[in-house]
């Protein structure tokens, strides 16, 4: 199998970096026009305000979209093409958690494709066009997914069901990783979030597909979940600056090894998982990688998180 690394344009990763990422639109993209999308909770809380008052100053006139659920889903899709196809942006900013960014890449391939039958192109990738007609960028405000730098777009289609758009057509000309946003997060959302980093980086490095380009990037990720979650949960600001970058790189990763990222999953190791003996080279390596003598030990101490 041809393997490749696909990766974003551009990849900011510094606190208080997304200034100096959205100025790039005005003074190197020369935008005019940009449709922020973003989560109803983001936006009634104002947080993602000042991402517009940036592009506002630069002259970009702005619209907003936020009309969407838990689960960003057809019908929320389908609701915002009248004013993306009104409005005419020449960048789409996504704005928030996996769900707010993945309603921005739907949009970039609705707005190439009016026509696009989401639930043909989540079965058939090649479906899925690119867009000419507007950039795409993406930051992130919390460390769950990594999905400023990956390609998948986790939707809910008209009959309720989770499906994946995955496409290299999907992923960003600019993704900023910034800590700033997650000085807002609970305890609780923090563990959550370094155990979905953990869940997807650790399946992604013990897939057959990985590959020398891609270990480096989960091992790093792994190892700051295991380093940093208590001091993250805490409230430690370095510390949840190495979770945000973690998510950055595990997203980084795992869309040039697996074909779909399925939402929801249990956290990892899974008793079918523990059960996983040191003669798994995969499993084995990983844990030497990570300072362990076995994947025993590794699997004891992601329990213990």
């Amino acid at each position: 199998m041809i393997q490749r690394l696909n990766l974003p344009g551009k990849v900011y990763f510094k606190a208080g970096c997304t200034p100096v990422a959205l100025r790039e639109l005005g003074e190197i993209y020369h935008c005019s026009r940009a449709l922020l999308v973003t989560d109803p909770e983001l936006y009634r809380a104002g947080i993602a305000a000042p991402a517009v008052d940036l592009l506002r100053k630069q002259g970009i006139r702005a619209a907003e979209f936020f009309t969407i659920g838990k689960r960003v889903s057809f019908r929320d899709l389908r609701s915002a093409l009248p004013k993306l196809n009104e409005f005419q942006p020449d960048v789409i900013v996504g704005f928030g958690g996996n769900n707010a960014m993945s309603a921005a890449k739907a949009l970039l391939a609705l707005y190439a494709d009016p026509n696009l039958d989401l639930a043909a192109a989540a079965a058939d990738p090649a479906r899925i066009p690119d867009c000419t007609k507007a950039k795409l960028v993406l930051i992130a405000t919390n460390f769950s997914s990594g999905a400023q730098n990956s390609p998948f777009a986790i939707l809910e289609d008209d009959g309720g069901r989770n499906c994946t758009l995955k496409s290299i057509h999907l992923l960003p000309e600019i993704s900023v990783t910034d800590a700033d946003f997650t000085a807002a997060l609970t305890a609780e959302q923090v563990k959550n979030c370094a155990m979905e980093i953990l869940s997807h980086a650790a399946r992604a490095y013990l897939d057959p597909d990985c590959s020398e380009f891609t270990d480096g990037m989960l091992t790093e990720a792994i190892a700051a979940v295991l380093k940093y979650t208590r001091y993250a949960v805490r409230g430690c600001p370095a510390a949840r600056e190495k979770l945000h970058n973690a998510a950055a790189l595990a997203g980084a990763a795992y869309g040039s090894v697996v074909n779909e990222i399925t939402p929801d999953l249990p956290y990892f190791p899974t008793e079918e998982e523990r059960s996983v003996s040191d003669n798994d080279v995969r499993c084995a390596e990983l844990a030497e990688r990570l300072g362990f003598d076995s994947c025993q030990s590794l699997f004891h101490t992601c329990l213990d998180l």
